[in-house]
Order: C-alpha cells, then sequence, then structure tokens
C-alpha cells in the first residue's frame, strides 16, 4: 500500500471509531414548546418531538387519574394559585436557542440546564413525578433526588390535594 492509501485507511478507521462518541448527545434547536412536558426541537433539518423522559408530568396524570373531575379540579386550583408553573416551559426554555438532547429508548432527554435534565427540573418543582413503569439504572437516582427535593420543600404536588385525587397510589 502507498503512503496515500494508508493514510485514507487509518482516517476512515478512526472516523469509524469515533462516531458512536458524538453520536449520542445532540444539538437540537428549540423550534416549539407544546405544553410543560412536550417540546419540538430541529435537528440536522428533521423536526424531533421531545417528551419528558422518565416522568409524568401533570397533564399526563390528569389522563389516568383515579377522579378525573377532582384530579382535573385540583390542578386547575394548582395553577390559578401558581400561574407561573403553567408556563414553567415557557419560563425556562428559550425558543431558538440550542440545547443539548439525546434519545434513550426512544425518549428524549433534554438538558435544559447544565448536566439537569427537563425532567429533573420538572419533579424538583412538583410538577411531574417519576413514571411508575420507568426502570433505568442511570437514571433512576438523578430522578428520585429531584423528586424528593420537591417533597421536602413542599413545592407543586406535595403542597396540594393532587395527589390524593389523581395518583393511584401513594409509595
Amino acid at each position: 500500500m502507498s503512503k496515500n492509501e494508508t493514510f485514507i485507511f487509518r482516517l476512515f478507521g478512526v472516523m469509524i471509531f469515533c462516531m458512536p462518541l458524538h453520536s449520542e448527545i445532540e444539538v437540537g434547536l428549540l423550534i416549539s414548546i407544546d405544553s410543560n412536558s412536550k417540546v419540538k426541537l430541529l435537528s440536522k433539518n428533521i423536526s424531533v418531538p421531545c417528551e419528558a423522559f422518565g416522568i409524568l408530568p401533570l397533564d399526563e396524570i390528569l389522563k389516568k387519574a383515579v377522579n378525573p373531575k377532582e384530579c382535573q379540579a385540583q390542578i386547575e386550583i394548582f395553577y390559578h394559585t401558581h400561574p407561573h408553573e403553567k408556563v414553567f416551559a415557557a419560563e425556562h426554555l428559550t425558543i431558538q436557542q440550542n440545547y443539548h438532547y439525546e434519545e434513550i429508548n426512544g425518549e428524549c432527554v433534554l438538558y435544559a440546564n447544565g448536566l439537569e435534565s427537563y425532567s429533573e427540573m420538572l419533579l424538583r418543582q412538583g410538577l411531574a413525578i417519576i413514571d411508575p413503569t420507568f426502570n433505568n439504572k442511570e437514571w433512576n437516582g438523578k430522578l428520585l433526588r429531584a423528586k424528593k427535593g420537591a417533597e421536602v420543600e413542599k413545592l407543586g404536588l406535595y403542597d396540594t390535594e393532587i395527589r390524593k385525587y389523581c395518583i393511584k397510589e401513594e409509595k
């Protein structure tokens, strides 16, 4: 093999070896905020829907509520007394700004505050619970710490009757 062929072969090998390292965490441009838990990113000219990872936000809790009418009433009371929490995403995320994100098992982890994920931010404010079906060794501890922070400080649904009327089982 000539020097040029050897160089091209080595360059190709390095490129293949390094590709997985750069393909895990992507950068996407936030193009819309649908709700506190659903946003859309633009990555490589493709629209990427991104729902909060590993959690059930208040709107999803309402869909699975034990007592839907009472649950909806409690959530409405909460949003009436805490209007900023209803627009949490709009106040903490900026449209037309780039965010790091990664896809894990078909779900989207949006890094909205440095290494802190947007799911952790919602949990820390008491605007979500950990999805009972969620099980990921890497993320279980992170999400649990964020939830404990909201419980200790009595934020969001931990300071209301939402859990009583909306959540089937309290652990």
